[in-house]
């Protein structure tokens, strides 16, 4: 179509009748492009004109408006589309990485704050465990600095219980 009578035209044309691999807000904000386009066309008449254009002069706004002028505002539709997407990303992965250290800042603090009944914890158990090894390094010590055999404790084990047996 290479005239357009209005708006709706222009409506049909970008967003009804947009190719398959088109998006239909794609073709809206193309079509909100050319509005704000004869928006400011409209404001410019005001100004010089001392009053708004009549309905006739933006009929013939429309129809004057070259074929070009649609492929122009999918340009500027496609360049305000990828730049808010752009920025919308953006703005999400600066809110993941905000969210992403202050998780590791709170998970250091709160492992911080877990480490001293942790120290406790461990302090205690290797006390502990270094006085039943002194225990158990004392008795291998008695019997060897006593050098006791196994069979010469059975035999006073056996005199011991044969004196208990007797009384």
């Amino acid at each position: 179509m290479d005239r357009f009578s209005g708006p709706e035209d222009i409506y049909e044309e970008l967003v009804e009748n947009a190719p398959e691999d088109e998006e239909w807000l794609f073709g809206l904000v193309a079509f909100a492009v050319l509005e704000e386009q004869k928006i400011e066309w409209i404001k410019h008449q005001t100004e010089n004109n001392g009053g708004p254009p009549s309905k006739h002069d933006i009929d013939n706004w429309y129809n004057q408006l070259p074929s070009g002028a649609l492929l122009r505002a999918k340009d500027t539709a496609e360049a305000r589309l990828t730049s808010y997407a752009n920025d919308s990303i953006n703005a999400y992965l600066d809110d993941f990485q905000k969210e992403i250290e202050e998780g590791v800042i709170v998970g250091e603090i709160q492992e911080i704050k877990k480490f001293w009944p942790q120290f406790g914890v461990n302090l205690a158990g290797g006390f502990i465990s270094t006085l039943l090894f002194a225990a158990l390094l004392t008795l291998v010590a008695f019997f060897v600095y006593n050098d006791t055999s196994p069979v010469e404790i059975g035999s006073k084990l056996g005199e011991y219980t044969e004196d208990i047996s007797n009384e």
